[in-house]
């Protein structure tokens, strides 16, 4: 007999747990009702009183700023040991509109002078690059490689504080 009384007297201690944890659990469920539904309030409330402000736009009314440099891909890689040259020459290529996909460390850190290699034959993109940076003829070369999926690569060599766009591009702050 003693063991069916201590059975029943353990089950209800369990139905009394779980009743205290279903009643949390629905005064938890019944709050955020009520939270849900305030927000769903203060919306409809703001829609209705200031309709202007919930306009969308439309395809029609946007356009985009025409880029004819937008479709000239190139990589930057810092050939020096000064870290940031090649975040720097970044921005300052985006600034002008070019599509940087890759800005890192060049495979060495003694690079002499900064060169432009071409890596697709399109040399046209290389004239609207150059055009931007300012390098004499000698530094312009001529090394396809379609596995790079770019048109130009930039290293930056040791020289680039002679650069003549190297003062504009200081000038860039990171954004």
């Amino acid at each position: 007999m003693k063991r069916k009384s201590r059975a029943k007297h353990n089950r209800k201690k369990q139905s009394k747990r779980g009743d205290v944890q279903t009643w949390f659990l629905n005064v938890a469920i019944f709050c955020l009702a009520i939270i849900i539904g305030g927000f769903i309030y203060s919306t409809g409330k703001r829609m209705n009183e200031n309709p202007q402000k919930v306009m969308l736009s439309t395809a029609e009314t946007m356009s985009a700023p025409e880029n004819p440099f937008s479709n000239i891909v190139i990589e930057v890689l810092n050939g020096t040991e000064k870290s940031g040259l090649a975040l720097e020459f970044t921005n300052y290529l985006r600034q002008q509109g070019f599509d940087v996909i890759a800005s890192g460390n060049a495979s060495r850190t003694d690079v002499p002078q900064t060169i432009l290699i071409q890596r697709a034959d399109v040399p046209e993109k290389m004239n609207a690059v150059n055009a931007t940076l300012l390098l004499d003829s000698g530094r312009l070369y001529d090394e396809k490689d379609s596995s790079l999926l770019v048109d130009m690569t930039l290293i930056i060599g040791k020289d680039y504080d002679t650069l003549p766009v190297y003062s504009k591009i200081q000038s860039i702050k990171e954004n």
